[in-house]
């Protein structure tokens, strides 16, 4: 009786973890579907005119490029297919320490790994050890969403500083400075963040790599592909001349509209999302508190096969109806 009501307890709270994580991937999609788009098409129209596609591979510049995640490529043999899916996790794992603003990643998981552990053990002599391999998965499943809603965090406060640091380059390129030297100037005023990814970027510059470059690769660490169309920019800006103030200043501009935008169409949709939290949370809420509050009567019913046939339907049904709360409220990219 014991083991059933732990295995629906598990059950139950692998439901609550997987609708979190389900709204923090709505989340991040939300807040991103709004500049994918017009960042993409900026992005690719700028470079058509920095590399020209009827330009001999000759005469097209060369520069260092940074470290790249590993090639999606199958690599041949069991051991360098395992090596290769090694180096992948690492590259990601990396990332998402990076986005997260974790200095010190061992030191985390360490804690992490010994409360986790000791819950686990304390929970499996307590009832059984079914429910303490649950408590393993959920704890990791809930460490990932707070990475996750972390980094997310750390990505809307370096778009808000983001058109802050291109006004600064602005006043420094219309007082007589060169687009490298304003670069650099304006990246010492900057607070994190920001300041990390910026560190980065001057990093890269002092080894050679073109200015693109390195925003670019820093993009797609952070995940901020705003900071690929500024590279783009300013590259054309050093390579071609023209008038970058201008074109850095409405970036900033359009920076600001977007965000207002996004928080318009957060207000719009708390309704939704709130709803969608309490119809997912309630049969999971209300089916555990009766679990404890009453064992006996969920044991009488799964003692009955008819029973557990039951429990196992409704638990199908809850996962259904979490994923179409979830398809509901998302928006599409």
């Amino acid at each position: 009786m014991s083991s059933g009501i732990g295995f629906v307890l598990m059950v139950a709270l692998l439901c609550a973890a997987g609708g979190l994580l389900l709204w923090q991937r709505s989340q991040d999609s939300r807040n991103r579907a709004m500049t994918d788009q017009f960042v993409g098409r900026r992005v690719g129209s700028v470079q058509g005119v920095m590399q020209p596609s009827n330009a001999p591979p000759a005469q097209r510049p060369r520069v260092n490029a940074p470290p790249t995640m590993p090639s999606r490529s199958a690599p041949r043999g069991l051991r360098e297919h395992v090596k290769h899916q090694r180096e992948r996790w690492m590259y990601a794992f990396g990332n998402l320490m990076s986005r997260a603003g974790v200095a010190n990643p061992r030191v985390l998981f360490l804690i992490a790994g010994t409360v986790v552990v000791a819950g686990a053990i304390s929970i499996g002599l307590r009832t059984n050890w079914l429910l303490g391999a649950g408590f393993v998965v959920i704890s990791g499943v809930c460490l990932y969403a707070a990475l996750s809603w972390r980094a997310q965090k750390r990505y809307q406060r370096i778009a808000r500083q983001l058109p802050v640091f291109l006004d600064g380059i602005v006043r420094l390129i219309i007082i007589g400075n060169s687009v490298p030297a304003s670069f650099q100037a304006a990246l010492t005023t900057t607070d994190t963040p920001l300041r990390e990814c910026l560190d980065r970027v001057s990093r890269m510059l002092r080894s050679g790599v073109d200015i693109d470059v390195a925003l670019k690769h820093v993009a797609l660490v952070y995940r901020v592909r705003e900071l690929e169309l500024v590279g783009s920019v300013l590259r054309v800006s050093v390579r071609y001349g023209g008038r970058s103030d201008v074109m850095l200043d409405r970036m900033a501009a359009l920076m600001r509209d977007l965000e207002q935008a996004e928080r318009e169409l957060v207000a719009l949709t708390t309704e939704t999302r709130l709803s969608s939290w309490v119809l997912g949370l309630l049969p999971v809420v209300v089916g555990g508190f009766v679990i404890v509050s009453n064992p006996s009567y969920f044991a009488a019913m799964w003692a009955d096969p008819v029973g557990q046939r039951l429990v196992f339907v409704a638990i199908g049904l809850q996962l259904l109806g979490v994923f179409l709360l979830y398809s509901l409220a998302r928006l599409k990219d």
